[in-house]
């Protein structure tokens, strides 16, 4: 039975087969497919047409085969694949970035919101990364439940962060793009971490309990891989922190808002909170009396004087600190409530308490 097993993980290890240029021709072909698939996909704002580079990318028999190596205490092998994976990420970063320069995509124009899903990774994207390389490695040893491998595939998301970074590159975001390069980390630490453990358990527990070189190997190679992971997640850590903190701001300044602004309806468009870049972008709609539409005067006059004696800077200062940039976009509406059929014209309710009603 053990030797069975040992023969399993070799296999999984010498995954190219007898013809090894054929197989890399063939990855080559694969990985530029996808990441023409997932660059696509992206800039047109399409998850589905994302979800198809998932399924076509290559990516992960090469990672399963580094854990398969590092099992067997190969560590020669477990070093040139790891090479090969790290040099075909670059390629991606490069393919997506020379693709959309080809393209002349205009440097103005709005980043798609598929492109930026991949600049926030956190210890929930280590989660879901572990989860996958367990069901990709479990697959490889178990070739009856061979359905699994698109589910896995799609969870890890090994090409689409790559595409993202090259895309960010181009439009002139290295942070953003720094952050889609660290969820693609994060999946590849994940993996080899979590295939080493299915390897371990299902086909190879006697590398463990060996002796000599081969288990020195192994010890190595793990611990290698965990500081890999550790740097990782400190980053994850900090990303998870900031993304909290930013979600709480963005609460409080509602709230702040809407208390400067009562009795005055404010509808309150849009807050972002950048925690790292210090950066907060506040869009609002100020209701102006029905009469301000009658009145010949300058829009400020017309503001009423509750908002005027207090600035919302103030506001925003008291919440954020000095330090922050903040950028607000507001503009002026006529609001008013009319009994239909009659002269009666009040002022509108707040939008909130429209909300509230419906």
């Amino acid at each position: 039975m053990v030797v069975r097993s040992l023969s399993i993980t070799k296999g999984i290890l010498r995954f190219e087969g007898p013809d090894k240029f054929a197989y890399w021709r063939r990855f080559a072909m694969l990985l530029t497919l996808s990441v023409v698939i997932a660059t696509m996909g992206m800039l047109r704002n399409s998850g589905a047409v994302v979800i198809a580079a998932m399924l076509v990318a290559p990516l992960m028999t090469p990672i399963l085969g580094v854990a398969a190596a590092m099992v067997m205490g190969w560590l020669q092998r477990a070093a040139v694949l790891a090479l090969t994976v790290c040099l075909a990420a670059v390629a991606c970063v490069l393919m997506a970035w020379f693709m959309v320069y080809v393209a002349d995509v205009p440097r103005g124009i709005v980043i798609p919101d598929q492109v930026l899903a991949r600049t926030d990774p956190g210890t929930e994207d280590l989660i879901v990364a572990l989860a996958a390389g367990v069901a990709g490695a479990y697959v490889q040893i178990n070739k009856s439940e061979l359905s699994l491998l698109p589910g896995a595939a799609i969870g890890v998301s090994l090409v689409p962060p790559l595409s993202a970074s090259g895309v960010l590159l181009y439009f002139g975001e290295p942070a953003e793009a720094y952050e889609a390069g660290l969820l693609f980390a994060t999946n590849l630490g994940a993996i080899i971490l979590s295939a080493c453990t299915v390897y371990l358990v299902y086909a190879a527990r006697s590398v463990v309990f060996s002796k000599g070189k081969r288990k020195l190997n192994f010890t190595a190679s793990v611990f290698v891989a965990l500081a890999f992971l550790v740097v990782v997640v400190l980053q994850l850590g900090k990303s998870t922190y900031n993304r909290y903190l930013e979600t709480r701001t963005e609460a409080q300044l509602v709230e702040a808002i809407r208390e400067w602004a009562d009795p005055v309806s404010v509808e309150i468009i849009r807050i972002d909170v950048n925690a790292r870049r210090k950066k907060v972008d506040v869009w609002l709609i100020v209701d102006l009396p029905a009469e301000a539409a009658y009145k010949v005067s300058s829009v400020a006059s017309q503001i009423p004087e509750q908002l005027r004696e207090t600035p919302l800077v103030n506001v925003l200062q008291d919440e954020l600190g000095p330090g922050y940039l903040a950028i607000v976009r507001y503009q002026s509406r006529i609001a008013a409530q009319v009994i239909l059929g009659t002269d009666n014209v009040q002022q509108a309710p707040d939008v909130t308490d429209v909300t509230e009603e419906e």
